[in-house]
């Protein structure tokens, strides 16, 4: 009796599509201007928030 094993049948290899870098650049360079935008406005909102609860504080009836 003769025992199939699945390793030794022909699988299509996946081989990664090499992008050329002048297509490439620009997208990364798309990409990293979001992630730039996304961080400052994390940090606006932040300091926002943080100038909020400082005014409530000074505000607030002891």
């Amino acid at each position: 009796m003769r025992i199939d094993r699945l390793h030794q049948h022909a699988m299509p290899r996946v081989v990664p599509k090499v992008v050329p870098r002048t297509v490439a650049l620009p997208r990364y360079v798309f990409l990293r201007a979001h992630h730039e935008g996304a961080a400052l406005l994390a940090a606006w909102a932040t300091s926002a928030g943080i100038a909020l609860l400082v005014l409530a504080a000074t505000l607030a009836p002891v």
